[in-house]
């Protein structure tokens, strides 16, 4: 494994003193024009990332975590990073909440620790890693991942709930309800993620209860949005394709879905029934109200914690799987993974209002 560049590195090539790089670093304006020179060329020719010059000196943990999301607009990330940053804080590390806006850059920056600010392990989200960024990390931090699922990392951590089971679960309940044509919304066509691992349980659940297979109702959405939940139904029901219930790839484009099933006249969940994931605080405040896949997030913050945690205290490239209760632990050829518990909250996307008796 390569070693990481050094400011002492840096100091070497350009010939001047670290306490000189930290100045040039820092844009501090005690240093002249020609030695600031060979110090940004040093840099330059290194491939030198600035880190804090006290903490590469004493070589120490920083007590610090970086949680990589692709985003804060969806709610879900914006609970997890503010449950996240509670729960170190309990064990007396501070999370940086970091937001790669889906870029394969700044995500595999973080994971080959080619960030500013050192940090003891990274717990990322990914939305744009490609397996190989996880293989070839170059020294980098100890790394989490939650929810995505990428191949071929031996020495990462794996957290997230049973996705095929869970839509297992979501098909069980739908065919309870008396509902034969399902529309799954959100397919995508990575080698693995939360998108195919969803439509794999979906698949596997509709065929065992003998529903149609019909590719027309298994439909891709881009992004997993409101608006993308919107638009899809609309050109599903354009296209003439006859549904009666929507298992949507997350919460957003579950109420996208019964937005655009609203403006249309269906009644919800009379005509179509409507199911998502990640129960979000709006599931609960939609009208209809939206039944969702919960996952347990205290324990899957916990377990990431754990694996993070472990993995920075045992040295890199050792996998460390949690065994606290809810959530369990298995290791693969591939990497550790956890799997956390989840639950099928049912609202009134699913279900009829209890009629008002209004005789009492």
């Amino acid at each position: 494994m390569t070693r990481r560049v050094s400011i002492k590195d840096v100091a070497q090539r350009a010939g001047v003193s670290w306490k000189t790089v930290s100045n040039v670093v820092n844009e501090r304006p005690v240093v002249r024009a020609d030695t600031r020179a060979k110090v940004l060329t040093a840099i330059d020719e290194l491939g030198y990332v600035p880190n804090h010059v006290g903490r590469e000196l004493r070589g120490g943990p920083t007590r610090s975590l970086a949680l990589v999301v692709p985003e804060l607009q969806n709610p879900y990330f914006a609970r997890l990073a503010e449950l996240m940053q509670a729960a170190a804080r309990q064990r007396g590390y501070t999370v940086s909440v970091e937001v790669s806006l889906h870029s394969a850059e700044t995500e595999r920056a973080h994971v080959r620790g080619r960030t500013a600010r050192p940090v003891d392990a990274v717990i990322i989200s990914p939305s744009a890693l490609d397996p190989a960024d996880l293989v070839d990390r170059d020294g980098g931090p100890p790394v989490v991942l939650l929810g995505e699922r990428l191949p071929a990392a031996p020495d990462v951590v794996h957290v997230a709930i049973d996705n095929v089971s869970s839509a297992a679960d979501v098909v069980r309940l739908l065919v309870a309800g008396g509902h034969r044509r399902l529309l799954f919304l959100g397919a995508d066509h990575a080698v693995r993620s939360t998108g195919t691992d969803r439509l794999a349980g979906f698949r596997a659940a509709s065929r065992f209860a003998e529903l149609p297979q019909d590719p027309a109702l298994i439909r891709g959405a881009g992004s997993w949005t409101r608006e993308s939940g919107r638009r899809e139904v609309h050109a599903v029901l354009d296209a003439g394709i006859e549904f009666d219930a929507v298992v949507a790839g997350n919460d957003l484009l579950a109420v996208g879905a019964l937005a655009a099933l609203h403006e249309r006249g269906f009644d919800v969940p009379g005509d179509v029934a409507v199911v998502g994931w990640d129960d979000v605080a709006e599931a609960a405040w939609a009208r209809p109200s939206l039944t969702t896949v919960a996952p347990d997030l205290d324990a899957l913050i916990d377990a990431a914690l754990e694996a993070a945690l472990g993995g920075a205290g045992a040295g890199r490239g050792e996998s460390v799987s949690g065994s606290d209760s809810g959530h369990s632990s298995r290791g693969g050829s591939s990497s550790a993974e956890t799997v956390i518990s989840h639950r099928l909250v049912e609202r009134e996307s699913t279900r009829a209002v209890p009629a008002v008796d209004e005789t009492a």
